[in-house]
């Protein structure tokens, strides 16, 4: 029987653990796409400000992580 609990102790663990992580690198991997991204828009338009591509790259990334 203490097996059993063991087992179940040890996943409600691992769930919350990984519940923590899922939130404190999502916003990483958020910011790590919008650089990505306005690297890009420099890159095929090089006249283009930085706010102006800022703002079209978070547009367009939140809008695909709402998806």
């Amino acid at each position: 029987m203490k097996k059993h609990y063991k087992s179940a102790v040890f996943i409600i663990v691992a769930l919350v653990l990984l519940y923590i992580a899922k939130d404190k690198y999502s916003s990483f991997n958020i910011s790590k796409s919008i650089q990505a991204c306005m690297m890009a828009q420099k890159k095929l338009n090089p006249d283009m400000a930085k706010d102006e591509a800022e703002k079209i790259c978070v547009d367009y990334v939140k809008s695909q992580v709402n998806k």
